[in-house]
């Protein structure tokens, strides 16, 4: 499983709660560029070395830049098709050990972000039970909205996580194929928990 954000699919994260006039609170509202910010949220991981420069990705309107042929692309953008995305951000970290997705997606609404959730899961689980062996799909706490962990054994330890806050949406993969040092499931949450820091605050 290479992962929606290696694939051409959808992320995208983080909002932050603040308190409006007569204590109503609102959801910040996400745009591109905060996008590119979240999805420069480089990978570090006690023990674990990373590239320093990510290969990056930005785009902007349609979330189709290619024709899918892949049965999963396929479904994927048939399920999401009508959703307006505003701009996605994506970069990867790769070595010859492992590897890291981080793509961000900024959608014109929160319901338009929650529209991609079950679908990204779907696309996601489809690629695990196509590699490799599904050992985790659960629901998650303390991760913004609507967040969700896939993990997958395949030649070594993938784990994909999804959350939404407000119009955001985010999707952090790695994938441990060779020698990692340490616990993978505790490195991709330090990761996931920094990456939603930065989405949560101001840019």
């Amino acid at each position: 499983m290479t992962v929606a954000v290696s694939r051409g699919a959808i992320a995208t994260v983080a909002a932050v709660v603040v308190v409006g006039c007569g204590g109503r609170a609102e959801e910040q509202v996400f745009t591109p560029a905060d996008a590119t910010r979240i999805a420069d949220v480089r990978p570090d991981m006690p023990g674990w070395t990373w590239p320093q420069h990510a290969k990056k990705h930005v785009s902007s309107g349609s979330q189709t830049e290619t024709q899918a042929t892949d049965p999963l692309d396929v479904k994927l953008t048939r399920q999401t098709g009508d959703i307006v995305r505003l701009g996605a951000a994506a970069s990867k970290w790769k070595d010859a050990d492992k590897l890291a997705n981080l793509a961000a997606q900024v959608f014109a609404s929160r319901d338009e972000a929650h529209e991609l959730m079950a679908p990204l899961n779907a696309y996601s689980r489809g690629w695990g039970k196509r590699f490799g062996r599904i050992t985790k799909d659960e629901e998650i706490d303390g991760l913004g909205d609507e967040a969700w962990l896939l993990r997958t054994e395949t030649n070594g330890t993938e784990v994909t996580y999804h959350w939404r806050r407000g119009n955001l949406v985010v999707e952090a993969h790695l994938d441990c194929f060779g020698y990692c040092p340490g616990d993978v499931d505790a490195a991709a949450r330090a990761w996931v928990n920094a990456i939603d820091e930065v989405a949560g605050s101001e840019s």
